[in-house]
């Protein structure tokens, strides 16, 4: 006969039985269906490696674009398609460098918008005072269009000096600078630049020449260097029409002809050339910006700064090759 207590012990067990049958049932079950289903993937923790792999930006490959296989010795670079608006490459390209003899477009620009082309300059004694010897002569005269032209295919500091002197001269600036037209000429040339809101671009001189063994004549980017020659090229294209060849020969209001080399060395290796200009200071190193085109209708402009000597030429054949490459 069973007790009570038997009976109790009994249903007792029964229960514990029942319940622990089902949590292996259970157990056994979720383990099937485990085997079946993958897990659901857990999203990485804020340290992890994969929460800090930055994103290659839309359209930009690194492994495929052909100019992060390009050795250049420039410091900044910047090419950019004057059509369509597009940076084809770009580095450092918003640096503030020192210009050299790039200074030169600035001057001309504001030059041409300041003087007539058919106005005739003489040359004084202190325009020769400038570094360099371009072949100029003491009360030799020039229209202010041959006279950029020297300046700009022979990189001319004498020039430099006689235009930044002329515009000076023949503007009020009794308030400002009564005694000296060549500074009123370069605080012009720091107007123009922040009328093209140029953050980066500051002139000391006209013509880009080292003022001291640490101040340049002229600083800018060369993404601002590349705007500031695109606009000289489209405003006035005669201006600069010469700084695309080889060489020429330029005719003083005295008959006198100067035969001079352009200072682009590497002219012969940039196909459709339509504008160039030099820049080299032992501050600067070597710069160069051009305009080419690479197709019809198709105007590229591309700068380098803070190169060599010879270094900027060979940096621009590398750049132009590559540009005329992604067309093909």
């Amino acid at each position: 006969m069973i007790t009570k207590k038997e009976q109790s012990v009994k249903k007792f067990s029964a229960l514990v039985a029942v319940l622990f049958g089902g949590a292996l049932l259970s157990l056994g079950l979720q383990g099937i269906l485990s085997a079946i289903q993958p897990p659901e993937p857990s999203a990485p923790s804020k340290n992890s490696e994969a929460s800090h792999t930055e994103e290659t930006p839309a359209g930009i490959d690194p492994s495929t674009d052909p100019f992060q296989k390009i050795s250049l010795e420039a410091r900044a670079v910047y090419v950019f398609d004057i059509t369509t608006k597009k940076v084809i490459f770009a580095r450092n390209e918003n640096e503030k460098l020192p210009l050299a003899s790039v200074t030169k477009l600035m001057t001309a620009l504001v030059v041409r918008e300041h003087v007539s082309k058919n106005t005739v300059v003489t040359i004084t004694d202190d325009d020769l005072k400038a570094e360099g010897d371009s072949g100029l002569h003491p009360k030799e005269r020039f229209t202010l269009d041959s006279l950029l032209d020297v300046m700009l295919l022979v990189s001319s500091n004498d020039a430099a000096r006689a235009v930044a002197r002329l515009v000076g001269g023949s503007s009020n600036i009794e308030k400002i600078v009564p005694d000296d037209a060549r500074r009123y000429f370069i605080h012009l040339m720091n107007e123009k630049a922040k009328t093209f809101g140029f953050t980066t671009m500051e002139f000391f001189n006209e013509s880009g020449l080292d003022v001291n063994e640490t101040r340049n004549g002229g600083y800018g980017s060369a993404r601002e260097i590349a705007l500031l020659m695109t606009e000289l090229w489209k405003k006035y294209p005669r201006t600069v029409e010469i700084t695309s060849r080889k060489d020429a020969r330029i005719y003083s209001e005295d008959k006198i002809a100067h035969i001079l080399p352009n200072t682009n060395e590497g002219i012969a290796h940039i196909p459709g050339l339509l504008a160039s200009k030099t820049g080299y200071t032992s501050l600067a190193g070597g710069n160069l910006a051009i305009i080419f085109d690479r197709g019809v209708g198709s105007p590229v402009v591309a700068v380098v700064l803070g190169s060599t000597y010879k270094g900027r030429f060979d940096d621009m054949e590398k750049l132009t090759t590559m540009t005329l490459k992604t067309l093909e």
